[in-house]
C-alpha cells in the first residue's frame, strides 16, 4: 500500500501520482483519513479542507493557499482530474504541520502528526 497515515497502512481509491517531477496525492481522501473533512466546489474547482481548528482553501492551478487566514505557498499547483483534487504531498506539512515523508521511486507516502 502506498499510504501510511498515522502509522497505519491504508488503501485509498487513488494512487499517488508523479506530475511534473512532484508526487501528488488525492486531497479529500487523505484529509478524511486524518479525521477532517473537505467541501468541494466543483464549478469553481475549490476545495475547503478542515482538520481540527485549521481550514485550508485550495484552488486548482493556484499555489497560494489560505490556511485559517494565513497565506501558504505550495511547491506546485494543485490539479483536478475527473473531479478529484490532487495536491503535492508536502501540502500536509505546509498547511497542517504534519510530518510528511515521500519516496518518489516507490511512490510511498507517510503522513503523521509530529512526535
Amino acid at each position: 500500500m502506498p499510504y501510511n497515515v498515522q502509522g497505519q497502512a491504508v488503501s485509498l481509491s487513488e494512487e499517488p501520482r508523479i506530475i511534473q517531477d512532484r508526487l501528488y496525492v488525492p486531497l479529500a481522501e487523505l484529509v478524511e483519513r486524518l479525521g477532517g473533512r473537505v467541501d468541494w466546489d466543483n464549478e469553481n474547482k475549490i476545495a475547503t479542507a478542515t482538520i481540527g481548528k485549521w481550514t485550508a482553501t485550495v484552488r486548482m492551478a493556484d499555489r497560494s493557499v489560505d490556511v485559517s487566514g494565513t497565506p501558504v505557498t505550495l511547491i506546485a499547483d494543485p490539479i483536478v482530474d475527473q473531479d478529484t483534487m490532487y495536491v503535492p504531498a508536502s501540502f500536509f506539512k505546509d498547511a497542517f504541520g504534519y510530518n510528511v515523508n515521500v519516496d518518489p521511486g516507490s511512490r510511498q507516502v507517510s503522513i503523521a502528526l509530529p512526535a
